[in-house]
């Protein structure tokens, strides 16, 4: 776990704690036993291996804990496309959802599978202005049809057009492009910070709302 993690914890230190993954409710909760060696470092230990067996967690795959004081760890997945990963639990069948017409929806999250998906700043020359959109998360929300997004963070908008590319065998792919460079100078961004795209529901524009990891593990949203 990272050193800056640890360091929030000192002296109060779970012996255990319970993973989930996001979206399952807490009704599947994975115990993890939590190590600390004699330099203050923390490591997930015994249970660890079961819980990234059975979510297939593979090499160049990146994972997102979220604590919420509680000794519980919220997991989000996302793979080597950066899209997340959704798992299929025993009770999906049968489970549904409801809407008490609470909140807006302008700003709810779409939770669906493709709705979410990852981006690594680059400051090379021919990458910062633009980022390629995964394959996935194009089709999976029309951007073929598309002409721009919006992105949102810190109560802030960045209006961004999309750039269409015909690839081999007639797909399309999708890449931010003018705006894209905006939001990083406007945001600060450099090299090593990661960024997580989450869809908006709701509106006419397409929204996109935006979570910063910056490189020394902070968050900015």
């Amino acid at each position: 776990m990272p050193d800056k993690f640890a360091k929030v914890l000192a002296g109060r230190e779970p012996r255990e704690v319970k993973l989930r993954e996001a979206g399952s409710g807490r009704h599947s909760l994975w115990d993890v036993k939590v190590v600390l060696d004699a330099d203050g470092h923390m490591y997930l230990g015994r249970g660890w291996e079961q819980f990234a067996r059975a979510h297939d967690l593979r090499l160049g795959y990146i994972l997102l804990f979220s604590f919420d004081g509680d000794a519980v760890l919220t997991v989000k997945v996302f793979d080597v496309s950066m899209c997340r990963r959704h798992y299929q639990r025993d009770d999906d069948a049968s489970s549904g959802s409801s809407n008490d017409g609470s909140g807006s929806a302008e700003t709810e999250v779409d939770e669906a599978p493709t709705s979410q998906f990852t981006g690594a700043c680059h400051f090379l020359e021919k990458q910062q202005q633009y980022l390629n959109v995964p394959l996935e998360f194009h089709e999976a929300h029309g951007y073929a049809e598309r002409s721009k997004v919006v992105l949102r963070m810190s109560g802030k908008s960045w209006p961004v057009t999309l750039k269409h590319t015909n690839r081999a065998g007639g797909k399309t792919r999708s890449s931010f492009r003018y705006g894209w460079h905006q939001f990083l100078v406007d945001n600060r961004l450099t090299v090593g910070d990661t960024c997580f795209f989450r869809a908006l529901r709701g509106g006419e524009d397409h929204e996109l709302k935006v979570q910063v990891r910056k490189l020394d593990g902070s968050f900015v949203d």
